[in-house]
């Protein structure tokens, strides 16, 4: 699986995430991710962790809402 820290991934809603960290749990990719302005050119200031999901040989990412997974992953993936 390829690392996409420091990459842009675009959702269907036209919203702008910036790959900050990537992390696997349980065989689940996740990325931390900062939502970019419009532009692209700087971070609003919301920040989601992101799962991602392989489907048909491509994947999509979908927020994570689990409190559980989401306490593992902010426990556990931190920014230096």
């Amino acid at each position: 699986m390829e690392n996409l820290t420091n990459q842009v991934l675009e959702l269907k809603s036209g919203a702008k995430y910036f790959v900050l960290r990537q992390a696997s749990y349980k065989g689940v990719t996740y990325y931390l991710c900062g939502e970019l302005t419009p532009d692209g050119e700087d971070f609003t200031n919301q920040f989601k962790f992101l799962e991602r999901i392989e489907r048909d040989g491509k994947f999509i990412v979908k927020e994570v809402k689990d409190e559980t997974t989401l306490q593992v992953l902010a426990k556990n993936i931190k920014l230096d």
